[in-house]
């Protein structure tokens, strides 16, 4: 009974404080150079304070020992919250400051992956520079990558959901407090009500947003695999395959286009099946929430699937390899759609 309403508790502050951070003209989304957030065309422009909402709630509940990582998902909230201020408008200034930040604290925390199971790459892995060079790289992925998917309602919010969501029906190594349950429910716990207020179209999860929250899940999700050796690697790359692969695959397209891939577009998947439901469905923002959502469906699919056997590298590299299909076939389709 307690748990519920400590749930409706945090609902209800975070409606009441994104009631007033709606007010703060600063934070609600003028820019027009944020292409890949604003193609959906949303009049209401509620605030990106989702990021806000979260580092709050993290800074509140995380146990104190978790301080070095607090001080770092507030630098990367900075990084995402002077890019939504247009502060940073330089996309190679994000990069680096990035890449230096999370160079220092997979430095200072020791977060490395120490395997993936492919003897020559473990091998390499155990050269330090290569070590700090592979998990940045996967940092790095994984952060933009769920910037980009941040551009219709509840995909993100949602994805990140789903994730923690099935962090809870596997058998963890409870010893190490921050690989245990409770800090993966209490993640979620605190996420829901951000979903809840995107699903509505309150609030924007902004870079910042995107940012943290890809970032503390990763480094979760990271420590669970190195601390529990009867879960496949393979099983955590199935967690997080969309914005890993969204962000590989929209390097390769721009580069075969020829174009900057630090630069947003409107050329990915969520966009092109926010197109494909907008031909049928003439409300904007029943469809842009209606876009996460229907991605989200898949996604769920495959995360159940992957939790079956979440011990089987075969059987993950297999599902990795049917969304890679997936995905590149509904691109195609959709893109042969739009092409002009």
């Amino acid at each position: 009974m307690s748990e519920y309403v400590a749930f409706l508790t945090i609902l209800l502050v975070s409606f009441i404080l994104n009631y007033f951070l709606h007010k703060v003209p600063i934070l609600k989304d003028r820019k027009k150079s944020l292409i890949h957030k604003s193609f959906t065309d949303s009049r209401s422009k509620p605030p990106f304070s989702g990021g806000i909402l979260l580092l709050i709630y993290l800074v509140i509940f995380l146990p104190s020992e978790y301080n070095l990582l607090k001080i770092f998902c507030f630098i990367i909230f900075l990084i995402g919250f002077f890019s939504d201020l247009e502060i940073f408008k330089s996309p190679n200034l994000r990069f680096f400051v990035q890449l230096f930040t999370i160079i220092i604290f997979v430095i200072l925390t020791g977060t490395f992956i120490d395997s993936v199971k492919i003897s020559f790459i473990d091998l390499i892995l155990k050269n330090f520079i290569f070590k700090v060079f592979f998990v940045t790289f996967c940092f790095m992925i994984l952060i933009n990558g769920s910037n980009f998917i941040d551009g219709v309602n509840t995909l993100a919010i949602g994805y990140y959901v789903l994730i923690l969501f099935f962090l809870q029906n596997i058998d963890l190594n409870l010893n190490d407090q921050i690989l245990s349950v409770n800090i993966s429910k209490l993640i979620l716990f605190l996420l829901i009500p951000l979903f809840i207020l995107n699903f509505f179209n309150l609030l924007y999860l902004g870079d910042n947003g995107a940012y943290v929250i890809s970032f503390i899940v990763g480094f979760l999700l990271i420590n669970i695999e190195k601390n529990n050796a009867s879960i496949s690697p393979y099983y955590i790359v199935n967690l997080l395959w969309y914005p890993a692969f969204e962000n590989l695959f929209s390097i390769l397209r721009k580069l075969k286009n020829k174009t900057s891939v630090l630069e947003p577009d409107n050329l990915h998947l969520h966009q092109l099946i926010f197109l494909f439901l907008k031909r049928n469905i003439k409300n904007n923002r029943i469809t842009n929430t209606l876009t996460g959502c229907a991605i989200n469906i898949y996604n769920f699919i495959i995360f159940y699937m992957a939790t079956q056997d979440y011990s089987n590298t075969k059987y993950q590299l297999t599902l990795i390899f049917i969304s890679i299909f997936f995905y590149s076939a509904a691109y195609v389709v959709l893109k042969k759609r739009f092409k002009k």
